[in-house]
Formats: structure tokens, sequence, C-alpha cells
């Protein structure tokens, strides 16, 4: 529990103690949650939480522990927090979505029931967001695709994305402080990433979110140099079949550009005869075949429901070559 307490201080500035469960809320606990993890009570300023950790490797879902958490606060009273070692990216992503709490010893933590709690007893914390900046996933994909960035300064790394040095910087400050990169240098400062890029991607993904703000149908007037998205890209990098309809990808910024010089003939969220994807960061930085790039075209379409587009997906990222 040393890795937990010291990951919670480093991450959220919080100290807490870990002391052992009374034999007594154990007895409570039903047979088939007793045994299923190994516990301890935390205490965060005068809070306790129970940190349950994996005993075994019996993969579990995101469902089975969202019951398991609501059965133990039943016989404890206390809130779970659920350590975790083993767990995928992809599971992780659903535990954040039901609202389960957890904690990746240096990777990643999620804790509502925490926050809510010294947000409740007005106590000033500023916790990490539980995603990625855009800009920040805009610099590890062009990293992880198109160069190591690990060669460039802080202000040549700007000109590249076309972000201020101010913004490389604080990109720096948002990576350390999620444990994926280090910054070397004094007068000229360099990112310094300690694990290569497929374990770099590992590390970040289920902190990255789908670069699609908002979607629109539209007519475009000229042959604009968009990148494809969509069934187009899907049917380039995968085996799916190219529907023929077609999708772009365009950076909000360029987007609002062209629409106060009136190029959009009309926008309608519903229907017409191209789709335009508005991006949270510039799709043509990563981009060298005028398709939109394999990493983004996954994190649009990670979570879909149609289980060939699951699978495709899955076999994108497992036969990348990093």
């Amino acid at each position: 529990m040393d890795d937990v307490l010291k990951y919670l201080q480093d991450t959220l500035g919080l100290s807490g103690t870990v002391k052992k469960v009374p034999e007594s809320l154990l007895n409570k606990l039903p047979l088939y949650l007793s045994h299923a993890y190994k516990y301890s009570l935390l205490e965060i300023d005068g809070g306790y939480f129970l940190l349950a950790e994996e005993e075994n490797m019996n993969p579990k879902t995101a469902e089975q522990l969202k019951k398991q958490a609501k059965a133990i606060f039943h016989h404890t009273d206390l809130p779970v927090v659920f350590v975790l070692y083993n767990q995928s990216m992809q599971m992780r992503r659903k535990m954040i979505r039901n609202r389960i709490s957890f904690i990746v010893p240096e990777n990643q933590l999620y804790l509502p029931e925490i926050l809510l709690y010294l947000k409740e007893n007005n106590r000033q914390i500023h916790p990490l967001s539980e995603f990625l900046t855009p800009s920040a996933q805009l610099l590890l994909l062009y990293h992880l695709q198109i160069e190591h960035l690990e060669e460039f300064s802080f202000k040549e790394i700007a000109e590249k994305l076309g972000y201020s040095p101010k913004t490389i910087t604080k990109i720096a400050e948002e990576l350390k402080a999620k444990k994926i990169c280090r910054v070397t240098g004094t007068k000229e400062k360099r990112f310094a990433f300690e694990v290569g890029r497929k374990q770099l991607w590992e590390m970040s993904e289920s902190q990255m979110q789908s670069p699609v703000i908002k979607s629109y149908f539209t007519r475009l007037k000229d042959n604009w140099n968009f990148c494809k998205s969509g069934d187009a890209a899907l049917a380039h990098y995968t085996f799916l079949s190219d529907t023929g309809k077609e999708a772009y990808a365009v950076y909000k910024v360029e987007f609002e550009g062209l629409r106060k010089k009136g190029y959009w003939e009309y926008l309608d969220e519903t229907e017409g005869d191209i789709r335009v994807e508005i991006w949270k960061y510039n799709p043509c930085l990563l981009s060298n075949n005028g398709y939109i790039d394999p990493l983004s075209l996954y994190l649009c379409y990670r979570d879909d429901p149609n289980e060939r587009v699951e699978a495709e997906m899955k076999e994108l990222i497992d036969k990348k070559v990093w």
C-alpha cells in the first residue's frame, strides 16, 4: 500500500494512512467478497475508505465490480476503492463510465468518492483531469506516429504543432504530473519518454478521448485540403468495406474561419451529402496520406457497438508497427 499512498501524495497532494481492517468489519462481508480481495483501511482527512487489492488474476467485468462495490458498501458502510495492477485500458475506461473508484499505482487513478468527500468538507485540492487536454493528446499522437519529439526543444516542437512555447510548457507540466514523461535540460528543455512507443500508447490510451467535437452534414464548394475520415478511413486502414459515404475531419479553428468567410453552403445536424467532423486538434498534422491517422481513427471508433468495427479496431492496434 506504500505505492498507493505515494501516488496519492504525488498526484493529488493528499496525505493519508493505511491501517489494518478490523476483523469485526471483515466478518460483515459474505464469504465470496471477504476472500476476493486483500482489504486495507485508507484514512484521509478524517474520512475512511476501503482499499480492495486484487488477490487473483480472475478477470472481472465492470458490471461485476460495480455490483461488488455496492455490496461491500452495503455490508461495511464504507466506499470501496479497487487497487488494480493488471486491468486493461478498455476495462479501466468502462470503470470510469460506471463511476467505479480505482487506483493503478504510478499509472492512473479515478476517485469520485474521495473527491466528493473532500469537497463536502471544503478541502481545497486540484485534482488532475481524468483525460488529457487536446493539445497534450496531439503531442503524444505526433510522437507516437510521426517522429520522436525527444530530439527537439520545446521551441522546435511548438513550431511543428502550431502551438506557442507556453502551451508546450503547459503540456510538459501536464504529462509530468501524469507520470507520462520527464523534462530534461535547463535553457533548452526537452521531453524524455522513458518507455517505447507501444508502452507509451498503453499508458496513455485510456486518458485519450475521441477528437470529434461535433459533426455536421454539408456540401463542399471545392476540393479543400481536408483529411478523409469515417467509412473511407476505416476501409483504408482495415478490411471493412468503403460505403461511399464521404466524411472529412476539419480542425475547429479552420472550420470557424471558413464559416466566417461563408464557405459552408449549409450545415445540418442530421442529413446531407457529406459529413464534416469538427476536431479538437489539427488532423492534418498527423496525416501523411490524405486520411486521418490510425490512432485517432481508433479513438473515434473504440466504443462502437458494431462487433465487426470493434474487432477491426483491436486488429488495427495489435498489428501497428511501433
